[in-house]
């Protein structure tokens, strides 16, 4: 792969260690002497320079143009306060465990954000983002990050959503720590056509790159009271905490997306900082459901819980 490998090893389940930080200074160019930067985002901020944002702010100019309906601020608002509150359900769904037969605990997180996704398709945003934003390229990926670090706001956006300062932290050195998930995400036109290879694509079936990586986000997230459920036997409390990160983690992302969109509703978003943030908040996604798949879903001999001896 062209970003490496065994990026399970740089990925962060809500803290950052100093290996973490360093990895991550070093990919945006910054060399940590004897010292290293803090676990806050404002530690990192004072470490990595901002760099030009011109090039940011074109693009998101153009997502803006491209929009072929008119976001509707109210309905943002609504849904943004409805996504806040699934936040507050993780502690119960911690205590929760494994979920019962039938329940839908893990889908009712999903409820809000659902919403924003159908709004944020029928005015065009995705078709919009994925026209004029690059792929996860490692130059887009680095001044992204670069930019978002700078954004003033983003402290107090996520912590309006219960994400603690290291937790903060990680969902931002994991979006260039595990950059190799992203670099498998490519735009849709991008993939080879059915007619032409045996795993190419129909593309007029394939939503756009911003698309597929939210709404895969939240149907991973739909589909784990059945799979938790019917998985019991083999399912640990690990599992279940770092399900929990990959799950918070897509719902910050998400919860990005919508507030990005919500702002640029009002005309209170800059066009740098709205292709800087839905870029970050897909990549958040993106990363999420990749290490939910390893974490919970594909459960090996070596991860499952131990199994009961047999009676005598």
């Amino acid at each position: 792969m062209a970003y490496g490998t065994n990026p399970e090893e740089r990925y962060s389940y809500g803290e950052v260690s100093d290996a973490d930080r360093r990895d991550f200074l070093k990919a945006l160019g910054v060399i940590a002497g004897g010292g290293i930067a803090g676990a806050t985002l404002r530690d990192l901020r004072a470490e990595v320079s901002s760099g030009a944002a011109d090039g940011l702010a074109e693009m998101g100019e153009a997502v803006r143009a491209g929009l072929t309906g008119t976001l509707d601020a109210a309905l943002l608002n609504e849904e943004l306060a409805g996504l806040e509150e699934s936040f507050e359900l993780l502690p119960e769904l911690e205590s929760m465990g494994i979920p019962e037969e039938g329940a839908s605990a893990y889908q009712e997180l999903t409820t809000a954000a659902w919403g924003i996704n159908e709004h944020l398709t029928e005015v065009g945003f995705f078709a919009s983002a994925e026209e004029n934003l690059p792929a996860f390229e490692p130059g887009h990926i680095e001044e992204t990050t670069r930019q978002l670090l700078h954004i003033d706001a983003l402290p107090a956006t996520l912590s309006e959503v219960g994400f603690a300062e290291q937790e903060q932290t990680a969902l931002v050195v994991n979006i260039v720590n595990s950059r190799e998930q992203l670099s498998w995400w490519m735009k849709t036109p991008d993939y080879p056509p059915a007619d032409a290879v045996d795993d190419g694509v129909v593309h007029e079936y394939v939503a756009p790159l911003h698309q597929r990586a939210a709404e895969g986000s939240l149907l991973w997230i739909d589909g784990l009271d059945y799979y938790l459920w019917q998985r019991e036997p083999l399912v640990t409390s690990e599992m279940i905490d770092r399900g929990l990160w990959d799950a918070k983690s897509m719902l910050g992302g998400y919860y990005l997306l919508g507030s990005a969109a919500r702002d640029l509703a009002a005309g209170d978003i800059a066009d740098d900082q709205l292709t800087t943030l839905t870029t970050a908040s897909t990549a958040i996604m993106i990363i999420g459901q990749e290490f939910l798949i390893d974490d919970v879903i594909r459960i090996t001999d070596d991860k499952r819980a131990a199994r009961n001896p047999a009676p005598n």
